[in-house]
């Protein structure tokens, strides 16, 4: 049943380091299967039952699916939109930019993701006050090449954290990896490829 479904733990989700970012498997299904979890975004609303349902492929039916609340076009980015993704049994978790839906996230049985675009020190004071107050599952942190740069900053706050953006390399991924985060999300079907089969 879902909830059995659900109750993945963040841990289990991030024990891979590459986690893929795309919308339906498409060709690369037996690269995206090595994967701890995926992010599903980049399609429209009306079309996110036929999103999951690639996903129950024997392949890939083990794999945690996140949804994108920001970045899938006609779904709100409010506690509505976050109860209609909790209706699917197959949904393990939700990525937003928004820090208060981590609590409704939590209040569903999803596990939540809170992205953090780190520009400038404002934004890590902002950042590491809002996840403090939301207490989502894992933080990330966006553009990766940031991550090394704010480790410091985020030393005593004891939530995952993953980044992601303008990771390219196998190089860039060992960097964000060894500055302390747990995982990188990647769109690059190259960077899927670091998972062990």
């Amino acid at each position: 049943g879902g909830m059995a479904m659900r109750r993945k733990s963040i841990d289990s989700c991030l024990r891979d380091h590459v986690i893929p970012v795309v919308w339906k498997p498409g060709s690369h299904r037996d690269l995206i299967a090595r994967a701890s979890a995926v992010f599903l975004q980049g399609g429209a609303l009306g079309d996110l039952g036929k999103a999951l349902d690639c996903f129950h492929d024997p392949h890939l039916e083990h794999l945690p699916l996140f949804v994108h609340v920001d970045l899938v076009a006609g779904l709100e980015n409010n506690e509505a939109g976050i109860e209609y993704l909790a209706q699917f049994e197959n949904i393990s978790g939700v990525v937003t930019g928004h820090h208060h839906l981590a609590v409704a996230a939590r209040r569903l049985g999803l596990l939540s993701v809170v992205r953090l675009f780190l520009s400038d020190s404002r934004a890590v004071d902002r950042g590491l006050s809002v996840v403090k107050k939301s207490r989502p599952d894992a933080i990330e942190i966006l553009p990766a090449v940031v991550a090394e740069k704010v480790a410091g900053d985020f030393a005593d706050c004891h939530i995952p954290r993953i980044a992601g953006g303008l990771c390219r390399t196998e190089a860039d991924v060992n960097d964000v990896l060894a500055s302390g985060c747990r995982a990188v999300t990647s769109t690059s079907p190259a960077l899927w490829r670091l998972n062990p089969t």
